[in-house]
């Protein structure tokens, strides 16, 4: 009897390790495939040279979760990135004033490039490339330093914790590119900051960027996709978007606060056809003498509106600033871009998503 007792308890015994053993094997498969991707993208970035990486994002920045977050404030970014990528981890960022400059041009053969120059604080440059199966593949472009992250910064690109706070970036990039040929720079204006409240899902800056890059083709698909939401800035600054697409369509949206009397209140979006950009209201209509930089690059435009990709680097070295981070060409029909550093313009990076393979 005793015998036929240890002999239940150890078949019993054998079943708990069993199904314990199953257990945890399918622990390790879950985990196995819900890290895969993040571990994945983390192990991709990588150092192209002093100043500039790349990351190729694999994993899921679940836009659509963030498009009916009502994320308004840099905090409530910080918060939904946190909670996503994070496991709940408090997040801080790095925000300054964007003082930039973009435009539009055509080349010998037709097609359409773009020019950008982010003017900003210290910061180094990555490069995200993404490519979700609900969307368009992009290259983006976003400061290092609003992720705190870079030598002036104190974590390290290249540390662990530097890679892992990477895969906040596909909602850090302030201008890029789609395989479309659609373009997005983001630009600053004067205070106060855009609160629009009329009733729409809210999105900021940086949410807007990801939802345009990801799923607009032209300029008339992005402005009709911002028309659904109520459009907030980030920082304490009030912003534009600079769009284009390869069939030489350009645009500057802006949200503008009516205080006319009898008319109503609040933020209106307003959409201004421009092939330049600087740090001004566009859609005032006053143009002349408003901004050295949109003065520079109109002249060279119209004297000049044919212009190859040097062409166009020389066009973003006039209207340069000391601290103009990195300039940018973006080629319309072919998705790709050329970047130079710190006004470095005899000095190139060519990105295409082959470099991100």
């Amino acid at each position: 009897m005793k015998k036929q007792t240890e002999k239940k308890n150890r078949m019993r015994a054998k079943r708990v390790l069993a199904v314990l053993g199953i257990g945890l094997l399918l622990f390790v498969i879950v985990g196995g495939v819900t890290l895969y991707k993040p571990v994945k993208t983390v192990m991709s970035a990588a150092q192209m040279d002093d100043g500039i990486y790349k990351i190729n994002y694999q994993n899921d920045y679940k836009l659509d979760k963030a498009l009916s977050s009502n994320i308004t404030t840099e905090q409530d970014l910080l918060d939904f990135v946190s909670d996503t990528f994070f496991l709940g981890i408090p997040l801080d960022a790095n925000q300054d004033y964007v003082a930039c400059s973009a435009f539009l041009t055509q080349n010998e053969e037709g097609q359409y490039l773009t020019g950008r120059n982010f003017d900003y604080s210290e910061t180094d440059l990555l490069a995200v490339y993404t490519n979700p199966a609900d969307g368009y593949a992009s290259i983006g472009m976003a400061p290092l330093a609003s992720l705190n992250i870079g030598v002036t910064e104190g974590i390290k690109a290249t540390s662990k914790i530097g890679r892992i706070l990477m895969l906040a970036s596909p909602y850090m990039c302030v201008d890029g590119i789609n395989e479309k040929g659609l373009m997005i720079a983001v630009l600053d204006l004067a205070p106060p900051r855009i609160r629009q409240d009329t009733g729409k899902p809210k999105i900021n800056t940086m949410v807007a960027v990801r939802m345009l890059l990801d799923r607009a083709s032209t300029v008339d698909e992005a402005v009709k996709m911002l028309e659904k939401y109520d459009f907030n800035s980030m920082t304490l600054y009030a912003q534009h978007l600079f769009i284009a697409d390869a069939e030489g369509n350009s645009a500057v949206v802006e949200w503008q606060l009516n205080n006319k009397f009898g008319e109503e209140p609040g933020y209106h979006m307003k959409v201004t056809d421009s092939p330049v950009c600087t740090n001004f209201w566009l859609c005032d209509g006053e143009t002349a003498d408003k901004c050295q930089r949109f003065d520079t690059l109109t002249k060279l435009l119209a004297e000049k509106p044919v212009n190859t990709s040097e062409d166009a680097l020389n066009n973003l070295e006039a209207a340069s600033m000391k601290n103009t981070e990195w300039s940018c060409v973006y080629q319309l029909s072919d998705f790709s871009v050329e970047v130079a550093l710190d006004n470095q313009y005899g000095k190139g990076y060519h990105l295409s998503p082959a470099d991100f393979q």
